[in-house]
């Protein structure tokens, strides 16, 4: 009789509200943002570059003094092997070789060293008998005596350091991984040590900004069952350990986080830090709703559920430099969603799930546009979930960003922002793994109802130009986004296309954005659900 009970409610119930839908909804709309800030950050490089001069060489010129050199042998060399300098000193062999050819030959060697990055070897002749017609050019490999830091802690950055050889890109990369700490902004000199051949590093930290900022908003983006009204924090700590680690903590709720029903709050814990050209960020996060519905009769029945979320992303930083960064990428990821009726577990609406990531990102940076790509390869490695449930537990999808920011050369700064993602996947996919489009975050103009899949793709593009009002920064913008999922047996296919207008102002400490969307092209299956949104964000930066 119990049974049939609970029956009859959870039929009646499916025509006042889905509680799946809820939680799907309010997690893809926190993805979206996290998707969003990510593909903000993605694109920054952070980089300082340093002196990498090669040395200047005059042409090869016809000697009177010279000697015919039929064998040329490097010596000391273990950074290169011995075939890495034929192309080099071919043109030298069985000819008749004065001083000043010799040394040119002796400077290409040591520029090979350089435009590697190791700005401190070089190639140098000693003393020789050369009636043989044979030479012998020595190598001395530049290493590290030791690293000299004043306001930084080195120790996870650069370990086993001493009797290195120098390579100024792994002085880059210490760089990089250090500038993620808004307090830390480094100054790099290379010093003379006290045995020939060693150098020391003397690493200052020269930021004045203090190790905690974060910011407080509060925008118009709520559903009005929840709250219209969300209220969000951001709290960031850095070297909390010492150790060029960032503690962040973010909370985000609603006009009605006080009330008994009708309520969402979602949270997260992030902490990354790096070791060398490791990087590993550790992420908790934890999403909530609650409310009351009606069904046809005027029966109320309570629902609420939860979603939670833990993982470690990591990156390797395979290759640097002042305008190029290209990571490795893997990451894990395990989740779970909750769903009940009237304090009855729906298990068919509740699931839990592992993924695992692999890809890599690229990075491209100089004065007039900035580039990035970043593609995972995701991989279902666990799941627990009803057997009927008709997500497919060791399922795979492929995910794409792409990025890119042109700069003109205007009086009033005119800027061009594109944003792609891109999801690719031949199987059943819970709700929260598959494509989200439609929002402020992704395609702008439906605020009520957009389009998800598991393969398709949105586009975002901007233009924006800058006004300086006194000390009023005023930045307005125009913004056509176009979204697509493709049909196939799990997903109904659809377009979208959406439209913004705006602008953002800046004045101290506070950001304000305001704007208006609408939308151009609806798909069928949400057509007449969206309307025109005018959206405002405030955000005070401490």
């Amino acid at each position: 009789m119990k049974n049939l009970f609970l029956l009859i409610i959870f039929i009646n119930y499916l025509f006042a509200a889905n509680p799946n839908e809820i939680i799907n909804r309010q997690i893809k709309d926190l993805q979206e943002k996290q998707i969003f800030e990510q593909q903000k950050s993605d694109k920054q490089i952070n980089n300082k570059s340093f002196e990498t001069n090669l040395l200047n060489i005059d042409e090869d010129i016809k000697e009177e003094t010279c000697i015919n050199i039929s064998a040329i042998n490097i010596l000391d060399a273990t950074v290169f092997k011995e075939d890495d300098f034929q192309d080099l000193i071919q043109p030298y062999l069985n000819k008749c070789n004065g001083m000043k050819n010799l040394s040119n030959l002796r400077d290409k060697i040591s520029n090979r060293y350089i435009d590697k990055g190791y700005v401190t070897s070089r190639a140098y002749f000693k003393v020789q008998d050369l009636s043989a017609g044979k030479i012998d050019i020595f190598v001395l490999e530049g290493k590290i005596e030791d690293i000299e830091s004043e306001d930084i802690n080195v120790l996870n950055l650069y370990p086993n350091y001493k009797n290195k050889i120098l390579n100024i890109k792994d002085i880059e990369v210490i760089v990089k991984q250090a500038q993620r700490l808004q307090s830390q902004n480094l100054d790099i000199q290379l010093l003379p040590a006290s045995q020939v051949g060693y150098t020391i590093v003397k690493i200052t930290n020269k930021s004045e900004y203090k190790p905690y900022y974060g910011n407080v908003g509060i925008n118009n983006f709520g559903r009005e069952k929840t709250g219209k009204y969300q209220i969000y924090n951001n709290f960031n700590y850095e070297n909390l350990l010492g150790i060029n680690d960032i503690l962040s903590l973010n909370l985000n709720s609603t006009n009605r986080a006080l009330k008994n029903n009708d309520r969402t709050l979602g949270t997260s814990i992030n902490y990354s830090l790096p070791l060398e050209r490791f990087l590993f960020d550790f992420y908790y996060n934890y999403s909530n709703y609650k409310q009351i519905n009606f069904d046809e009769f005027s029966n109320d029945f309570r629902s609420n559920g939860a979603n939670e979320s833990f993982g470690v992303n990591s990156s390797y930083n395979l290759f640097q430099s002042l305008n190029h960064s290209f990571d490795l990428l893997l990451n894990y990821e395990k989740k779970e969603t909750r769903n009940f009726l009237n304090d009855t577990r729906l298990d068919l609406q509740s699931y839990s799930s592992s993924s695992l990531d692999f890809g890599f990102k690229h990075s491209f940076i100089n004065n007039s546009f900035e580039y990035y790509s970043k593609f995972l390869a995701q991989k279902g490695v666990a799941a627990e979930q009803d057997d009927m449930a008709n997500q497919k537990k060791y399922y795979t999808k492929y995910l794409i960003d792409l990025g890119f920011t042109k700069y003109f050369d205007t009086e009033n700064d005119l800027k061009y922002n594109l944003y792609l993602r891109g999801q690719h996947s031949k199987d059943r996919l819970s709700g929260s793994d598959e494509l989200y489009m439609g929002g402020v975050y992704s395609v702008r103009g439906f605020e009520d109802e957009g389009l998800s899949g598991n393969r398709g793709f949105y586009v975002r593009n901007d233009v924006s130009v800058k006004y300086q009002i006194e000390d009023i920064t005023l930045a307005p913008y125009i913004g056509l986004d176009y979204g697509y999922v493709v049909k196939d047996e799990n997903n109904i296919s659809g377009k979208i296309v959406g439209s913004s207008v705006g602008s953002k102002f800046y004045w101290k400490n506070f950001n304000l954005e305001l704007f208006y969307m609408m939308p151009l092209r609806e798909a069928k299956i949400i057509e007449d659900e969206n309307s025109k949104f005018f959206g405002a964000n405030l955000v005070y930066n401490y």
